[in-house]
């Protein structure tokens, strides 16, 4: 193969999707689980997308690199999957990689080099040579995201506006392409009970409400894909 055959390849295999596109409907959290949820954050998700299975930090990880800089990536970044087996994944932001002295300077990419559910090598994209180990390894989940901007997506969430003089309060909306709807947003509002647990139905989904605290709304989705 000639050395422009072989960098055409190259350019081809570093472009191409990792992971394959499918339909995907679900809802989050799923049914039988118990969640937490603070005021202005979603209560029940329901999504039906083209998707591709990315990774989630549980927690934000800091790792130095010498003087070279340090990765800095949040737990709610937002992944691109390098490669599958090991997981490769680097950051969407261009901001996770830092430089010393001269700021963000591009993607940091995660590795998982066992398969055991937990990052254990970070580099930085644009830098070469920068590999570290991540002591202790970070754990990662697996969730599915928007095979890519534009992309046929359709979301439904409930947030959480909080509860008092017997009233919970939440907001129902609808994202098309990852844009809201103002035509499909309203408030919703259900009575209070005194006492716990109790029920409250919204459409095809029954919800089990265990208990209003400082802490939040804590809740069960009984049913409802």
């Amino acid at each position: 193969m000639s050395g422009r055959a072989f960098l055409l390849a190259a350019m081809i295999a570093s472009t191409a999707p990792a992971t394959a596109a499918e339909r995907k409907t679900g809802q989050r959290p799923e049914s039988g689980i118990e969640a937490t949820v603070t005021v202005g954050t979603p209560l029940l998700e329901k999504y039906d997308m083209v998707a591709v299975t990315v990774p989630r930090l549980r927690d934000d990880l800091k790792v130095p690199l010498g003087i070279q800089g340090q990765i800095v990536v949040p737990s709610g970044a937002q992944f691109r999957v390098v490669r599958e087996k090991p997981l490769k994944a680097c950051t969407v932001a261009e901001d996770t990689y830092v430089d010393h002295f001269v700021g963000p300077r591009g993607a940091a990419c995660l590795q998982d080099a066992d398969g055991d559910g937990a990052f254990d090598k970070a580099s930085a994209e644009s830098v070469m040579f920068t590999t570290k180990k991540i002591q202790p390894p970070a754990p990662y989940d697996l969730t599915d995201a928007p095979a890519a901007a534009g992309s046929d997506y359709f979301r439904q969430t409930l947030v959480y506006l909080g509860a008092a003089q017997g009233v919970l309060r939440l907001s129902y909306r609808e994202f098309s392409h990852d844009m809201a709807r103002p035509a499909f947003t309203e408030e919703l509002t259900f009575a209070l009970e005194a006492t716990y647990p109790q029920t409250i139905a919204w459409r095809d989904t029954r919800i089990t409400l265990l208990g209003v605290s400082d802490a939040g709304l804590r809740y069960r989705v009984e049913s409802g894909q």
